[in-house]
């Protein structure tokens, strides 16, 4: 079929023009100064084929992890569907490795596919990408009718397994700004969701921004509108920019057909997966915000491709974690077809590498917030209240009151009789000649006892009139 007929010359075929095409912007613009290399360890050759079945074109796979099972939509052409053409298939398993299959064993199943009327996605879809937010698994895909030029679809299901358009009309067409002799048209989309935001590639063969000799290219476009119908904008030259005609595929993010993208949060940039050499896939690595920044060098996977691929990420299409949650290591394992040999592509396979980046992950957390409120409550209240109150009321009344009364009013008396006794009282200096031990302290002890007791006799006799 003609549809067809334009994927293979458009994807396949042109891949070494496309290679080639890498190497002529490479050598136009020069390479940004925060291009730091990345350590590539733990590589995962190509796996045995993933799913069974008789569908034939089997392509452009969107993988997600969740509940500890892959769930992956891609696009064959399965000889149960409705209409002939590209449908669009889930399949799941435990293990990137497979086997794929339906939900509890079997083939896999017909998810999507198309109407069967002139609707723009009548005959063919194909190319899924899938990003579940707040529930909602959305999906994107490539359509065509009567094998015509190729449009964006999305849908949107709760399960992943039942789907409903969204809207009956593409959300996007072909810009048909120049001709570069492959008349595919806008598709092959990859969703990523990022601080409430879709972002969106795609591929536009028309547009002013693609590879004059073929079309080759990757237009990035962002929106919390799932449909992208409003508040889109376009990363161009300039940044992101509100969206117009003139701008809408000025700016290629990335030389590429058939790319998929994820968002690493470790790694603080997207990950772009395509395809520019025979036998690899190529990672490239655009800034959070500048997407024509590259934070980090290129890193390629060895092994043979024929389309594809898409990265295994998280439900809202970010970097999956490393098992051990090491800092700075970032697996990336991609599914994509491996076989063409006079075939359409087929025999999807699994494929990975670690990716190691020098991060710095000592700094430390903020831990000391949760422990100011605690520690200064509750220390300032108990501290001042009970010390200040209790200590100064029962030390200064019983102090004062007791020593002023007795004695100022006998010391200047009483004190002169009693000190003419032959029994004079210790001096306050005469502990100086008391022996080391306590044994001999305790007369001395007594007679002070009984010099006091017969002083405060006095003392009585005194105030009651008794002594003269």
């Amino acid at each position: 079929m003609r549809h067809h007929t334009i994927r293979t010359r458009g994807v396949v075929a042109l891949a070494a023009a496309a290679s080639g095409a890498a190497l002529v912007l490479a050598a136009a613009a020069p390479a940004s100064a925060q291009d730091q290399p990345l350590t590539t360890e733990n590589h995962r050759p190509n796996s045995a084929p993933l799913t069974g079945g008789d569908a034939a074109y089997e392509y452009a796979p969107t993988i997600i992890a969740e509940n500890g099972v892959y769930r992956m939509w891609y696009c064959a052409q399965d000889p149960q569907g409705a209409v002939p053409g590209d449908d669009i298939l889930y399949a799941e398993s435990p293990s990137l490795d497979g086997p794929f299959t339906a939900p509890g064993g079997g083939d896999p199943l017909i998810v999507f596919e198309g109407r069967g009327d002139g609707s723009f996605d009548g005959q063919h879809t194909c190319d899924p990408s899938v990003v579940k937010v707040d529930g909602t698994y959305y999906m994107y895909y490539g359509a065509a009718v009567n094998d015509g030029v190729t449009t964006i679809g999305v849908a949107r299901s709760s399960d992943g397994l039942s789907w409903e358009r969204m809207v009956d009309q593409p959300i996007i067409t072909p810009a048909n700004q120049q001709d570069t002799g492959n008349d595919y048209g806008a598709g092959q989309p990859s969703a990523v969701y990022l601080d409430g935001k879709f972002y969106l590639i795609f591929t536009d063969t028309t547009g002013a921004g693609a590879l004059a000799s073929n079309g080759a290219g990757q237009f990035a476009w962002r929106s919390a509108d799932p449909t992208f119908a409003t508040g889109t904008e376009v990363f161009t030259a300039d940044g992101w920019q509100p969206i117009s005609p003139e701008n809408s595929r000025a700016f290629s993010v990335a030389n590429a057909f058939s790319a998929d993208w994820q968002y690493s949060d470790e790694l603080e940039s997207f990950v772009i997966a395509h395809n520019n050499d025979a036998g690899r896939t190529t990672l490239t690595f655009l800034g959070t915000e500048n997407l024509a920044e590259h934070p980090w060098a290129p890193v390629t996977i060895d092994g043979v491709w024929v389309e594809g691929p898409g990265i295994a990420s998280t439900p809202d299409k970010h970097a999956v974690d490393d098992g051990a949650a090491e800092c700075g290591r970032v697996p990336v394992d991609v599914v994509h077809a491996s076989r063409a040999d006079g075939v359409p592509p087929q025999d999807l396979v699994h494929k990975g590498i670690d990716l190691v980046a020098p991060i710095d992950c000592e700094t430390p957390t903020p831990t000391p917030t949760p422990t100011d409120e605690p520690t200064d409550e509750p220390t300032d209240e108990p501290t001042d209240e009970p010390t200040d109150e209790p200590t100064d009321e029962p030390t200064d009344e019983p102090t004062d009151e007791p020593t002023d009364e007795p004695t100022d009013e006998p010391s200047e008396s009483p004190t002169a009789e009693p000190t003419t006794d032959p029994t004079p009282s210790p001096s306050p200096t005469s502990d100086d000649d008391l022996p080391d031990t306590g044994a001999g302290s305790t007369g001395l002890l007594v007679a002070l006892g009984a010099a006091l007791m017969a002083g405060a006799a006095l003392l009585y006799r005194y105030r009651r009139g008794t002594v003269a």
